[in-house]
């Protein structure tokens, strides 16, 4: 399992130079079986499953309709 982190930044200005404030915003989680999801923690009770356009579910139906 591969696990990535998801960051959001806030540009600011201060003393005249722009600064940029990282913040980690969730992860994302690749398992060994290749499904995709991300957690953010600002929605601590929904999953986002990331898919390619192009996959097709065991239905052989475009992913809008996939089940994971």
């Amino acid at each position: 399992m591969q696990i990535l982190n998801i960051y959001t930044r806030k540009i600011y200005e201060k003393d005249g130079e722009k600064k940029v404030q990282w913040y980690k915003a969730g992860f994302m989680k690749v398992s060994d079986n290749g499904r995709k999801f991300i957690k953010l923690f600002h929605q601590p009770n929904v999953d986002f499953f990331v898919v390619d356009p192009e996959e097709k579910n065991e239905e052989g139906k475009g992913n809008e309709v996939e089940q994971p």
